[in-house]
């Protein structure tokens, strides 16, 4: 926002910068600079320099000091008019102050500056109530103003005439905003108070089509969104004619594709503020029905050229589609290597059943198919057949080529070729091409001439100008060096990279030009660098706006430079990233004042606008996994302003209930490694086991992205689990070994690393993702939790198709005993089955023993296949395999070889992922087991 008033006087200065000392002649041959050295020889010196902060209640010294750092005049220098202009110019473009005003005192000993500065206010939050039906962040992003920026009283009308407009755009009739400043009288910044009285809202009474003979009213208004939300009840039902502009738009889109591309839709909208409701009546001229044929496509079928009709999706205004899809075929053929195609539209008007029908029939004649016969090469000494060859997308007929001959293609083979040798430093290479048909058309023979002519070498390399560098630092950057092949297209390249290298050393205004000198033969290059450094740069001091949470010293943790060290524009760039990567920001601004004034010291100022630090998720549904949950979450991503995130978070359903209270430090010790520290309480009572389990405990888990797709990370936890029996929870003398029912101490060190390449991770279309990590258990008091358990886990994507999308699973476990460790408990052994892993099976039931109990064993794989078929409409059908097996039990169970199902599924696509059926059956069902299994889930189970 720009400041609304600057303003300043000077007084008794102009006279005393006018004043030329009486004796001194001025011809019209003196130079300009020395006039200018005469008055500023003739200007006082500045005796004083006074800052005074008016009007602001906050804390002034970090005012006074950025204003000492943006005043370029000095005491005991003499005054200069251009430093008083850019010191204005420096605090304005600060946006911290809203008046600016300058005063001079003359005495005996020079003059005394009075700088008085008003500061702008700031908008230190902005509270919203009533935004219902819309979220916080969409009244937000309406207004022009945000957490951060100066408050001017003067747009307040602006900002309540923005919101207000949302509201009526969302189809409520006279929305009324109220924006209240409240002024905290700590810092004197400012609070903005947003309250919405939404009031009614409009309903559609009226909806009426006409002209529509094609189509019934009732399928057209089934995909109109205004008739669709008509019968909801509330707001929910109201009226938006938005609404109605998307649904006039997506019927012109149906009568297209139905045939109908001449189709034109107006309407016309009545609303009755009195009476809250708005007729909509939808006039439409459907023109005629098109049918389109194709005749003398032999190479391409109906299906492929149809998809060179753009009359369907665009229209046909004027016959421009039509002339447009007759040159896309045509295209398409040329490209083919039908270089004679011709394409003609035969056009024919006729009735069915009363309505008009436009038949199309396109004739092709598509004439010859042009192949290569054979690729001559001649003239090529400093490059063999080969290498040229591989620059080219022209190939002869042959084994796996089909020799597809296009003029336009082979040009730019010629092209490649050039560039081939230009790379190499043959400057006057040159191709021509001679074409050698056959008589019928069918197949030529291309002869290329090359022309290498000499090839031309840098002879020598010279730098000149430059100072903070070895001439040995800046010549290794070029890649101009001596020998290598002269490039004229790589001087820009090796300018731009010396330029880089010395504005890191603090020189941001350095310019470098590269010059040339090519020998009378041609051999050889001669090339000079010229530097001019330009005067050296510092980084002064850094200014921070809008972190009125946010502690400075996070800030500052995050630049990759400190003032007093050589100003980087790259290492601007990297600190700024840095900052906006913490996550606790929606926007991150650096401005500099003296870069461009060629300063010696560059001020920084961070401009920042701070997220809401508060936030509150809560959900609830129903998995097969887990039965009706419920889940809830708290937290503060910015925990006393240390860029901390602390949360509780509490989850129950019909297998147990969890809770956790959890604190994350993102940078531990200032590096990337984040740390999240946590307390847990959890009772699990998983479907169809007949034991459950208590746990208490902590976690310390640490992890780091060491590259865009890796990610490693170390765990610690430690618990007090108790195992119970579900059928008999107060007796377990009855079991073979009871030592695993008593509390256990138990402590895990868990290694992992992942690597992933998915394009999304809520409906991942294509990419890789594995895992793998070791848990080292030990137990405290007992050897029962003393071993290594690995776990294993692979998924890949591919779409092969634009609607269809494969997806592989395959997961591995194994547990690994040592020491006196001769038994493990149940409640750390591996189950299979059901809705996560092998589809089909009952929970945990894909190996049980002789009572129908589930079998856990210490090794397990399971593999799925899934093929994802997008039906539109956001629906989705999903056919699956899925195989596993559970080995090295303890007890008596059922065969140990592999079990499988095969299954299908509905999945209904939300912003949030897909909630869907799937029902699996199973391969091999055993006497006694049902032949499958129903599982609902949200989200992807891989």
């Amino acid at each position: 926002m720009q400041p609304r008033l600057i303003s300043w006087v000077v007084f008794s200065i102009v006279p005393i910068l006018l004043a030329v000392p009486g004796g001194i002649a001025h011809s019209s041959a003196d130079s300009e600079e020395s006039g200018r050295r005469l008055v500023l020889d003739a200007a006082p010196v500045i005796s004083e320099i006074r800052i005074e902060v008016r009007d602001f209640p906050g804390h002034r010294a970090d005012l006074l000091e950025m204003a000492r750092n943006l005043i370029f005049l000095r005491e005991g220098e003499r005054f200069s008019p251009p430093l008083l202009q850019e010191s204005i110019q420096a605090l304005r473009l600060s946006k911290r102050f809203r008046e600016i005003h300058v005063d001079s005192k003359e005495d005996k000993e020079g003059i005394t500056l009075l700088f008085t500065l008003t500061p702008f206010r700031l908008i230190k939050d902005i509270k919203i109530q009533g935004e219902y039906p819309l979220f916080e962040h969409e009244i937000l992003k309406v207004m022009t103003v945000y957490v951060g920026d100066v408050f001017v009283p003067e747009d307040i009308a602006k900002q309540e005439a923005l919101i207000a407009e949302v509201f009526r755009r969302e189809g409520f009739v006279a929305p009324t905003v109220t924006l209240v400043p409240q002024e905290d009288p700590h810092d004197g910044n400012v609070s903005l108070q947003v309250t919405i009285d939404k009031g009614l809202y409009f309903t559609l009474q009226r909806l009426e089509l006409k002209g529509n003979r094609a189509f019934l009213e009732v399928n057209l208004k089934s995909k109109m969104k205004i008739w669709r939300v008509s019968s909801l009840p509330g707001s929910s039902g109201r009226f938006k004619e938005r609404d109605l502009n998307g649904d006039v738009e997506n019927l012109v889109q149906y009568y297209r594709k139905e045939g109908y591309p001449d189709v034109v839709i107006h309407f016309s909208l009545t609303t009755e503020p009195a009476t809250n409701s708005a007729s909509v009546l939808v006039t439409i001229n459907e023109g005629p029905r098109y049918e389109v044929e194709f005749t003398g496509n032999e190479t391409f079928g109906d299906y492929v050229l149809k998809k060179d009709l753009v009359i369907f999706q665009e229209g046909s205004k004027y016959d421009l589609g039509l002339k447009k899809s007759m040159m896309s075929i045509k295209m398409r053929y040329r490209m083919a290597g039908f270089l004679e195609a011709q394409v003609k539209l035969e056009d024919e008007l006729k009735t069915e059943e009363g309505k008009t029908v436009r038949v199309l029939r396109f004739v092709i004649n598509e004439g010859p198919r042009s192949v290569v016969n054979s690729i001559r090469i001649t003239g090529n000494q400093a490059f063999d057949d080969e290498k040229i060859t591989k620059q080219m997308l022209t190939r002869a007929v042959g084994l796996g080529e089909k020799g597809i001959f296009v003029p336009e293609t082979l040009e730019d083979d010629l092209n490649a070729i050039e560039s081939l040798y230009r790379k190499y430093g043959y400057m006057d290479a040159s191709v021509t091409q001679e074409l050698k048909w056959s008589d019928d058309k069918r197949s030529v023979a291309i002869n290329l001439a090359i022309e290498e002519k000499v090839q031309t070498l840098v002879s020598s390399v010279e730098i000149r100008g430059i100072t903070v560098l070895s001439e040995q630092e800046a010549y290794e950057v070029l890649t101009l060096k001596k020998g290598e092949p002269f490039r004229a297209y790589m001087i820009q390249s090796d300018e731009n990279a010396l330029s880089a290298l010395i504005a890191e050393k603090g020189y941001p205004h350095v310019t470098v030009k590269g010059e040339a000198s090519i020998s009378q033969d041609k051999t050889s290059a001669q090339l000079i660098y010229r530097v001019a450094e330009g005067p050296y740069v510092e980084l002064g001091q850094v200014y921070y706006t809008g972190n009125f949470r946010t502690s400075k010293e996070i800030l500052q943790r995050e630049l990759h430079l400190a003032p007093g060290e050589p100003f980087s524009l790259a290492k601007i760039v990297e600190s700024e990233r840095s900052i906006r990567n913490l996550g606790i920001f929606d926007s991150v601004r650096f401005r500099t004042i003296g870069l461009k004034e060629k300063k010696r010291k560059v001020h920084l100022l961070v401009d920042i606008e701070e997220k809401k630090p508060y936030f509150i998720q809560a959900g609830g549904g129903y998995e097969t996994n887990r039965g009706f949950y419920l889940h809830a979450r708290a937290g503060d991503r910015n925990f006393l302003g240390t860029n901390k995130e602390v949360w509780v978070a509490g989850e129950t359903s019909q297998i147990g209930y969890r809770g956790e209270l959890a604190i994350t430090e993102p940078r531990l010790f200032g590096t990337k490694i984040a740390a999240t520290y946590g307390l847990f309480s959890e009772r699990r009572e998983e479907f169809n086991q007949d034991f459950g389990t208590e746990s208490l405990g902590t976690t310390l888990r640490l992890s780091r992205r060491w590259f865009r797709q890796v990610s490693a990370g170390l765990n610690f936890q430690f618990e007090q689990r108790e195992q119970f029996r579900r059928d008999s929870p107060d007796d377990a003398t009855a079991f073979t070994d009871t030592e695993e029912f008593e509390a256990r101490s138990i402590l895990v060190t868990t290694p992992s690393i992942s690597y992933d390449t998915r394009d999304s991770f809520i409906r991942p279309r294509k990419g890789v993702f594995s895992s793998f990590s070791v848990d080292i258990s030990k137990g405290v008091r007992n050897s029962l939790d003393d071993f290594f358990k690995y776990r294993l886990d692979v998924r890949l994507y591919a779409t092969p198709l634009p609607r269809l999308t494969f997806a592989w699973l395959g997961r591995a476990g194994y547990i690994d005993p040592f020491g006196a460790a001769e038994r493990i408990p149940d409640d750390q052994l591996f189950y299979l089955g059901g809705t996560t892993d092998v589809r089909g099976f009952d929970e945990n039931l894909l190996r049980f023993d002789a009572n129908w109990n589930p079998v856990g064993g210490r090794s397990a794989a399971a593999g799925s296949v899934e093929a994802r078929i997008d039906l539109g409409k956001n629906f989705e059908l999903a056919l699956f395999y899925d195989v596993g097996y559970v080995k090295d039990t303890y007890v008596a169970s059922v065969p140990d070889e592999y079990r499988s199902s095969v299954g299908l599924g509905l999945r209904y696509m939300t912003p949030i992922g897909p909630i869907g059926f799937l029902y699996g059956f199973k391969l091999d069902p055993i006497e006694g087991e049902s032949p499958g299994r129903l599982h609902f889930s949200v989200g992807y189970t891989f």
